[in-house]
């Protein structure tokens, strides 16, 4: 930049020097090139006239010529100035490129300096991975091998504890068998006359348990009759109780005939409250049975009976229930 800027004031200091001897130059040569005294001898009354001539007329052309001579270098001046001012952009112009390209390479090497290392990064990941692999491969196969000498170890402490229960039970067993045929021996004696007590315990138990046999049967059926009429009255009762009650908790879907009939397969509780719901015969419309199963799940809990077991043998826990709102 020094080295430029005085070459620049060196060009300037020429182009000034030139432009002022140029101008210099051209006055004197003006000066000289004017109008010549002649020598000739004129009348006295003329050369009176030439001296009157106006000062100021007389040194107009000289001062026209000076002030073209001063803007002539003034215009050297500009010029020499827009040369300088051309050359200082060139020269900053080509710094500009200069630093772009510096910055460029730069660049490039910070991007090859990267690349270099991610790969370096890389290259490190995948010895690391290799290497925790390989950790894993030996770590795996050394606790499977610790593994197979465990299952060994225990394979054998088992086969030796079943030698050792089998030769237990196989002891046990003589003496049980031993004790027995002893204990056989004792009983065999005393077991004909428990036998003949035993058969005649048993014939008089056999008839006082057939007695109640009998008896219980005898109240069982009545029990069943009278358990199986409630059922009857309580499920043809319900039926109308929660005909009533589904009713009730129902409305007519808009476009629906009357005179639909829907058979609803109900799952209860035996505290009446409905589990589920599914259409078993289809009115035909789907939106009457589906208002249907509505109205049953609205009505929940349903009417049951107050004893359980009535509820058990009624069957009341699945039953199909038909929806007649118009019957």
């Amino acid at each position: 930049m020094a080295d430029w800027l005085a070459k620049l004031s060196a060009a300037r200091y020429v182009i000034y020097s030139t432009v002022a001897h140029a101008a210099l130059f051209g006055l004197f040569l003006v000066q000289f090139s004017g109008p010549m005294v002649t020598q000739e001898h004129e009348e006295p009354p003329e050369v009176i006239n030439a001296l009157a001539i106006d000062e100021d007329t007389a040194l107009e052309p000289m001062r026209e010529r000076q002030r073209a001579a001063e803007e002539a270098q003034r215009q050297a001046e500009r010029e020499a100035e827009a040369e300088a001012q051309r050359q200082r952009e060139e020269e900053e112009q080509r710094q500009r490129e200069e630093e772009e390209r510096q910055r460029q390479e730069e660049e490039r090497q910070r991007q090859q300096e990267a690349e270099e290392q991610a790969q370096r990064e890389a290259e490190a990941e995948r010895q690391r991975q290799e290497a925790e692999e390989q950790r894993r491969a030996e770590e795996e196969a050394r606790r499977e091998a610790e593994e197979e000498e465990r299952r060994r170890q225990e394979a054998e402490e088992e086969r030796r504890r079943q030698e050792a229960e089998e030769e237990r039970r196989r002891q046990e067993e003589e003496e049980r068998r031993r004790q027995e045929e002893e204990a056989e021996r004792q009983r065999q004696a005393e077991e004909e006359e428990r036998r003949r007590q035993e058969e005649e315990e048993a014939r008089r138990r056999a008839e006082e348990e057939a007695q109640r046999e009998r008896e219980e049967e005898l109240q069982r059926q009545a029990r069943e009759e009278q358990l199986a009429r409630r059922a009857e009255r309580e499920t043809t009762r319900l039926q109308r109780v929660w005909q009533q009650e589904v009713e009730s908790a129902w409305s007519r879907p808009p476009g629906t005939d009357e005179g639909l009939v829907t058979d609803v397969r109900v799952r209860l509780r035996p505290n009446g409250e409905v589990v589920s719901t599914e259409v078993a015969r289809s009115s035909g419309s789907s939106s009457f049975d589906r208002s249907a199963e509505n109205a049953i799940r609205r009505a929940s809990p349903l009417t049951v009976p107050d004893d359980e077991e009535v509820f058990q043998r009624a069957g009341l826990e699945h039953f199909v229930f038909r929806f007649n709102p118009d019957g």
